[in-house]
């Protein structure tokens, strides 16, 4: 067999440039989780200690305060987010790698096999002349197999170089500015809200249509809503599933400033979740489904802050 070995050295010589795709353990995309994690950690209680700050410290310097609180916020979930993908781009390069290699190795068997079924008539001059073609096919397979491997490689590594190179918006509208830009609300006041996007303007229509449904404990549905039910099946209505529970329902999305809410935006306290609409309103489960003013206090309850769903 050392003539067929050597005419289809060139895929085994593929593979091993090519590499296994398996990632060892405690590999880079592990160890960026790791650090997402202790991060996002981080930062919940940051945010937690700066909502406290900003209900009991008034006036110029807790404004301050806070705002410096928020923007450091916002670098600590840009970095967390860019770890997170970089991970993920990581664990796809490895996986594109693997699915490669086990075309490559399909295609040693495939020719293995093939030349096994000739006999021995594979080492006759008329086998060789029959069995050269085919292994000829399989290599130039298997280069195809690695150039579409490196193509899809390269478009991962430019998406590495591209992160963090986008910068942030200069400023974002407070929640009451209503400067005509994106998707058109009209709140149950007659007043007109913009939402960022189609997603955030149809789960925020989708939880106005439901007012003045009854309060219903562990509700889901139109016959009855809990909190955390009411802006779960919301959402759903937009293609964005939460968790849920309110308590869980921060961890689906980006923390942000109550200067920076638009419609779409989660208000969650420790056992309550509210959906901001625009101009200062909110709309919630209570008893019934209804808008309510724009707070950060509820029965006592601590406030976790505002959260933007993914």
């Amino acid at each position: 067999m050392l003539t067929i070995e050597i005419i289809i050295e060139p895929l085994r010589i593929m593979i091993t440039a090519l590499g296994t795709g398996i990632l060892p353990p405690d590999n880079p995309a592990d160890r960026l989780r790791s650090s997402v994690g202790s991060l996002d950690h981080t930062r919940r209680e940051s945010v937690a200690a700066t909502n406290r700050v900003a209900t009991d410290w008034l006036g110029t310097g807790a404004d301050g305060a806070v705002d410096a609180a928020h923007r450091t916020h916002r670098t600590m979930i840009e970095t967390t987010d860019d770890s997170a993908e970089i991970a993920e781009l990581i664990e796809q390069a490895g996986a594109k790698v693997k699915v490669a290699a086990d075309r490559l190795n399909a295609l040693i068997d495939s020719f293995q096999s093939l030349a096994a079924a000739l006999g021995p008539a594979l080492f006759s001059p008329q086998g060789i002349a029959m069995i050269l073609p085919v292994a000829l096919d399989h290599v130039q397979r298997g280069m195809q197999i690695v150039a579409r491997t490196q193509s899809d490689l390269r478009s991962d590594t430019d998406r590495m170089m591209a992160i963090g190179r986008t910068e942030a918006p200069a400023s974002v509208p407070s929640p009451s500015a209503n400067d005509g830009t994106g998707v058109a609300i009209r709140l149950p006041d007659g007043s007109i809200a913009h939402a960022p996007n189609e997603r955030a303007a149809k789960a925020v229509r989708a939880a106005l249509s439901q007012r003045g449904v009854p309060y219903v404990w562990g509700g889901t549905t139109p016959d009855g809503f809990d909190c955390s039910g009411f802006t779960q099946w919301a959402y759903r209505q937009a293609g964005v599933e939460l968790p849920r529970l309110a308590q869980d329902q921060d961890m689906a999305g980006v923390a942000v400033g109550q200067s920076e809410l638009q419609p779409g935006d989660l208000a969650v306290w420790d056992g309550h979740v509210a959906m901001y609409v625009g101009n200062n309103q909110l709309v919630e489960a209570g008893d019934p489904v209804q808008t309510s003013p724009l707070r950060t206090t509820n029965a006592g309850q601590g406030f976790q802050g505002f959260f933007r769903p993914r």
